[in-house]
């Protein structure tokens, strides 16, 4: 009698734990390299209850899910990577990552639904080193939102509708490395909006709509070495807003309507200096100089001003979704601080549309920068770069050729030039990154249900286990009574 009471409380058990920590419906889960669920590609419109508490890594990618809940992860305390990208995310509740403190690399993107998102989100993820939220279609990022992020490496926010960027946006991401910020339609950079990067090495601004860069806007970018402008609205750009960035080895800034007259003088005498790669700047005032390099004209070629009319200057606006570009007449708002520069006589400003530049809610000293400790880059995760592909069924996206040209010389770091001719960096993701191919079923097995059961890590050994032990405890009840 006591052997049975025994036998039944182990197969209780049994049971129990199987329930607790069975992989869910339409997933496969697998223990090697770590404990994963991955569920992609499986036409899920909810994220899947009952997900083991020893999840380390969950793929959810390449569904329709909708909506993510404050609970949907509340109990995955282990979770290091999340990959929930292409789907038809269009709300997150707020806290819906909270308690999610060992997350490392949480993937976002192609979520085309995603236009706001509660400055809350991302709150408490101190470990998270990447963070992909790109092809969103978000319309603003909203104060507070990279918040407490301490560890963040790579920020991926490119080929959103961002039109406009709060000051000390980015104060708190000291170990920044990567910021993308291209395909969007920033129409100008303020004073403080890098405020607190000071460990950014690579800056991509390009095809926005540009029309003005603050003189201090880069006084934080000392160790930037790469720095993409190219493809905006600017006219002039001044040398000292390039002085900060004493570490910078490749620009560009082709692509964009330069005035070569006295008011480019500042820039050509800091192209002089600069020891880096850096792509042509073809002048497009006035027409005598139109399609000629500035770097390559003289002292005496910039010593006049250009009559400069509103209806002279026309744009080519590209558009990141297609890389396609439309001449058109200029939708910027031209400074006209900027293009009546001392050296030039007085021009009518009434050619020129009002200008209506949006200031940060805060300045640089409205917010004291976090004594946190610059972690070594070589003890944070390795990433390696890779080719993209989007494997997505049913939608089109034709990527913009970013692969660097002009006049950079021979000598560039292979690991740029190499690069495939699609967003530049835009694929970067930890060398842990799983295998995406589902596990082949075994040749005995024939049914879906029964490939799932067989997949290692499931506990389909012990649901047979437990089922025998039941058997048992059945024929054995009735010997006893």
């Amino acid at each position: 009698m006591q052997g049975t009471k025994l036998l039944f409380l182990v197969t209780c058990c049994i049971v129990f734990k199987f329930k607790v920590e069975c992989c869910p419906e339409a997933c496969l889960c697998y223990n090697e390299p770590k404990i994963t669920v991955s569920c992609q590609q499986q036409r899920l419109t909810i994220i899947p209850p009952y997900i083991p508490i020893q999840t380390q890594r969950i793929y959810l990618h390449n569904n329709k899910i909708t909506f993510i809940r404050s609970t949907s992860f509340n109990s995955c305390q282990n979770l290091t990577i999340l990959w929930i990208h292409s789907n038809n995310i269009s709300h997150i509740e707020s806290g819906a990552f909270y308690g999610l403190n060992k997350l490392e690399e949480l993937d976002m993107s192609d979520n085309f639904n995603l236009k706001t998102i509660s400055p809350l989100t991302f709150r408490g993820l101190a470990h998270l080193h990447i963070l992909h939220l790109n092809r969103c279609g978000l319309l603003e990022l909203p104060i507070g939102i990279f918040q407490g992020l301490f560890s963040l490496q790579y920020l991926y926010l490119h080929d959103n509708n961002l039109n406009f960027l709060h000051d000390d946006t980015f104060l708190d991401l000291g170990n920044l490395t990567f910021l993308f910020l291209h395909g969007n339609k920033l129409n100008s950079l303020s004073e403080n909006v890098f405020t607190g990067l000071i460990n950014l090495d690579r800056l991509l601004v390009h095809q926005n709509r540009l029309s003005m860069v603050h003189r201090r806007t880069f006084h934080d970018l000392k160790k930037v070495t790469t720095l993409y402008l190219f493809n905006n609205n600017l006219t002039i750009l001044k040398g000292e807003i390039l002085s900060p960035l004493v570490s910078l080895q490749y620009l560009r800034l082709n692509g964009n309507q330069w005035i070569c007259d006295c008011r480019a003088k500042s820039l050509w005498n800091w192209l002089k200096q600069f020891k880096g790669s850096s792509s042509e700047l073809e002048c497009f005032l006035p027409p005598d100089l139109a399609g000629t390099d500035l770097k390559r004209l003289q002292t005496h070629n910039l010593d006049g001003c250009a009559n400069v009319s509103f209806n002279q200057m026309r744009t080519s606006i590209f558009t990141s979704k297609t890389g396609s570009a439309k001449d058109t007449t200029a939708e910027i708002s031209i400074i006209p601080e900027e293009l009546t520069d001392s050296c030039c006589e007085q021009v009518d400003k009434s050619i020129f549309p009002e200008t209506n530049v949006k200031t940060g809610p805060s300045s640089h000293t409205s917010r004291v920068l976090p004594n946190v400790p610059v972690k070594d880059k070589e003890n944070i995760s390795k990433t390696k770069i890779i080719g993209s592909v989007d494997n997505r069924k049913n939608r089109t996206y034709k990527q913009i050729n970013d692969s660097p040209f002009g006049t950079f010389t021979s000598k560039i770091d292979t690991s740029q030039t190499k690069l495939k001719q699609n967003n530049v960096f835009d694929s970067v993701e930890p060398s842990t990154s799983p295998n995406k191919k589902k596990h082949p079923c075994l040749k005995k097995v024939k049914s879906k249900s029964q490939c799932r059961m067989y997949q290692p890590g499931t506990n389909s050994a012990l649901l047979i286990t437990a089922n025998l032990l039941f058997i048992s405890l059945f024929l054995i009840l009735p010997i006893h009574f």
